[in-house]
């Protein structure tokens, strides 16, 4: 199976300044599915990625499509469990996921506003304490 994500359209605004000092910014990512379409050895599935923050500071929204090509009897089960279950298998809402936020990574500094992932922490080594030295008679 092959997964390939293209995007037709992206877009960000940003309503205001992050104020300096801001660190209680919520960003909740959604995915959702617009439609599913079958040709002859692929499926596509139309998709729109947005990114709200809380507050409500920007909203990024990127749509596009993502085409799983592979065996017809894989696609047909694939097609089949999607119709039931109204959700996108793993494997395709993890392609659709990284290339979202990869972009969006990419929108958000084009807007000077927070990534809509979150950075990583490093904890801070406390400084070493100087030891007495130990003399031995």
């Amino acid at each position: 199976m092959n997964i390939n994500i293209s995007l037709n359209q992206l877009s960000g605004e940003r309503f205001q300044d992050p104020e300096r000092g801001m660190i209680n910014i919520q960003v909740t990512t959604n995915i959702s599915v617009l439609k599913v379409t079958q040709s002859e050895g692929l499926l596509d599935f139309g998709f729109i990625f947005s990114v709200n923050y809380n507050p409500s500071i920007a909203m990024l929204t990127m749509k596009g499509s993502a085409k799983v090509s592979g065996e017809k009897k894989e696609l047909d089960d694939l097609k089949k469990s999607f119709d039931e279950k109204k959700a996108l298998p793993p494997m395709i809402l993890q392609t659709i996921s990284n290339v979202g936020f990869v972009e969006g990574v990419i929108l958000a500094r084009s807007l000077n506003i927070p990534p809509p992932i979150p950075l990583p922490t490093i904890a801070q080594q406390q400084a070493e304490q100087p030891k007495n030295p130990s003399y031995i008679a």
